[in-house]
């Protein structure tokens, strides 16, 4: 971790390193590095706040209409529903996930991947307290698939990923968590917080997220007048409303932001993405476990020769 604090600092990065007494994170992780800036927020009550702003502008709004084809028509983008069609001088895609359904989508501009989340029920607040877990702030830890952990208002912890599952045909099918990944992430939960190794999950949920090959959000340009924003790759909550703000003035006003060139990409080619394959998603799954194992033998032998 310190020596990613040195590489995030290089990069203009306000983060600091500390243990988890000095972070005011649960005693169960040893440290980590803490970013400066940010905070937490309720992701649906942002989506729904956003919703209402849009409705009280004067555009046109169609919800529950299912796109079934976008394409470049006579110097227009025509966008096909069940209902009707319409013409626009300039679209832009920006569906994440969801954008292969369309053949105007670069080939291989993302993976769909399906991730779960859990949620544990109400815990006494005196037990959380216990935990020493001062600053509320979420905790993702260094795997190479994240876990991701933290506190609700609720007086809940949501906890989540730990295990990609690759989406292979178009329309995107509705699943509901795979009972075995939700005892593993209950596991995983039990294992960083054993005082709470008791608590129950009480509901968990799951949705596709898109994954490109190099890990990083993409935008560019299909043509003169179709635009594409896609794959924050789990961090899309924080990245996607800037990076379509930025979109939204280089329509309007034809320029493109300094901060839009850092994920532009000039022509839509993009490689194969081949850590994403399902020999590749076990393998990560594997160098995860192996390294948690690793890792718990080193705790142990420090805890071991301290006593």
């Amino acid at each position: 971790m310190r020596r990613v604090t040195r590489i995030l600092r290089r990069a203009g990065g306000h983060v600091e390193p500390g243990t988890s007494e000095e972070l005011g994170i649960p005693r169960g992780f040893l440290g980590g590095t803490r970013e400066l800036v940010g905070g937490t927020l309720n992701p649906g009550s942002f989506t729904f706040g956003v919703r209402r702003a849009l409705l009280g502008t004067s555009a046109r709004v169609f919800e529950r209409t299912k796109v079934t084809d976008v394409r470049r028509d006579r110097g227009q983008v025509l966008l096909t529903t069940a209902h009707g069609a319409v013409r626009a001088n300039t679209a832009v895609l920006a569906t994440n996930a969801y954008a292969g359904e369309w053949d105007i989508t670069p080939p291989r501009l993302s993976v769909p991947i399906w991730v779960v989340e859990a949620e544990t029920e109400p815990i006494d607040p005196a037990r959380l307290a216990a935990l020493g877990w001062t600053s509320r702030s979420g905790l993702v830890t260094q795997h190479i698939v994240m876990e991701n952990y933290r506190l609700t208002p609720r007086d809940t912890i949501v906890f989540g990923v730990r295990r990609l599952e690759r989406g292979t045909t178009y329309p995107l099918p509705q699943k509901k968590p795979d009972p075995a990944l939700v005892e593993e992430l209950a596991e995983a939960f039990a294992t960083r917080f054993p005082a709470l190794s008791d608590v129950a999950i009480a509901r968990a949920w799951g949705g596709w997220v898109a994954i490109t090959s190099s890990w990083l959000p993409l935008a560019g340009r299909i043509g003169d007048n179709v635009l594409y924003s896609i794959a924050c790759n789990g961090h899309g909550l924080a990245q996607a409303p800037y990076i379509g703000s930025l979109l939204a003035d280089l329509v309007v006003d034809g320029e493109r932001h300094e901060d839009l060139e850092a994920v532009w990409r000039k022509k839509p080619v993009f490689p194969r993405p081949m850590m994403m394959g399902p020999l590749g998603l076990r393998t990560i799954w594997a160098v995860d476990r192996f390294n948690d194992r690793v890792n718990g033998s080193r705790r142990n032998a420090r805890r071991a020769s301290v006593s």
